[in-house]
């Protein structure tokens, strides 16, 4: 079989247990040592399937897949925060990975043909067993062979425009684990109102505006409300200066119009995992007009390494961020 090059879409894209197969098999073996009606039950229960749709058409997956291979991000933070570890992932590098996850990351296996960045190699895939594989439509996956190994899901990545909630929703209902997702959601809805409750004055009083360094010279990202960072922070309350609420998603800004920082109170950016300024950043707070911004002079920065964010965990870990910046700042 040959192997794809799987790019790290999520990584850098706008910035990226399972309950033991073990246990259930020595249920099972018990069930079977005693007879009786109940082992056609559960025999039927391990075949049940469910379909679901796809960008490929529809899907027969397992009604409680146990052994699921994630060949994207999206999938693979999801899965972790229902609480559940895939047999092998795709790995981009543990430079690209949200430390919310870094120690449960480590422990999964790999099945890129190198261990960073390097192509998906379907012969590892194979030899996992798995019975779902998960990834997205934008990503270059060679569905033909991957759909027969085992059902295989790709969330529709192309038409939510990268939009996190969809891919989260999307795993869940893959995994069969909807109910879980909700009680997610309800978290982080709390979480935002604490934040909002004990930042009150500050929320009301200040705009901000949301940035990334980017990767062309002399240029760098804002982000608007309908952005993913932009959806979470909004659960606050905040209100957005000139500059992130004329990007909507996301617009591109040359260092020539700094100067649309100007109203911005405080700057929420993209840090690397060490707390620096991410991608051309560093580039970008060096600039005498961004220097000069009242939000710098001022110190009002908020850096966030989960800025980029793409799941229920990162979104959480960003609001976290933004508490302690603005208990900081304040």
């Amino acid at each position: 079989m040959s192997a794809a090059t799987l790019p790290p879409v999520v990584a850098e894209l706008t910035r990226r247990r399972f309950l033991g197969g073990a246990a259930a098999a020595g249920l099972s073996l018990g069930l079977a040592a005693c007879g009786g009606a109940d082992d056609d039950t559960k025999a039927a229960a391990a075949d049940a399937t469910r379909t679901v749709a796809t960008p490929k058409g529809r899907v027969e997956v397992p009604a409680r897949p146990s052994r699921v291979v994630a060949i994207n991000d999206y999938a693979l933070y999801t899965m972790l925060d229902l609480g559940l570890d895939p047999i092998g992932i795709y790995s981009a590098g543990e430079q690209y990975v949200p430390p919310t996850y870094l120690d449960r990351w480590r422990g999964l296996p790999v099945i890129n043909d190198e261990k960073v960045a390097g192509e998906l190699s379907v012969e590892k895939i194979l030899a996992l067993k798995p019975d779902l594989i998960i990834g997205i439509d934008a990503q270059k996956a060679p569905y033909g062979q991957l759909s027969k190994i085992a059902p295989t899901v790709l969330l529709p990545f192309t038409a939510s425009n990268g939009a996190w909630r969809p891919m989260a929703k999307g795993t869940a209902e893959a995994l069969g684990r909807t109910e879980d997702l909700r009680a997610l959601d309800a978290k982080l809805v709390q979480r935002a109102a604490k934040v909002k409750a004990d930042h009150a004055d500050a929320l009301a009083r200040w705009r901000f505006d949301l940035l990334q360094g980017g990767f062309d010279n002399g240029q760098f990202w804002t982000y608007g409300a309908k952005s993913n960072i932009g959806d979470v922070l909004g659960m606050t309350g905040m209100a957005l200066a000139r500059a992130s609420a004329a990007a909507s998603e996301q617009q591109t800004v040359s260092y020539e119009n700094l100067d649309r920082l100007a109203d911005a109170d405080v700057v929420f950016y993209y840090t690397n995992n060490d707390g620096t300024p991410a991608n051309l950043g560093p580039k970008l707070f060096a600039q005498k007009g961004f220097k000069l911004l009242e939000a710098v002079k001022a110190k009002r920065l908020i850096g966030s390494v989960n800025f980029l964010l793409v799941s229920y965990g990162t979104a959480t870990a960003a609001l976290d961020d933004l508490d302690r910046g603005l208990t900081r700042i304040a």
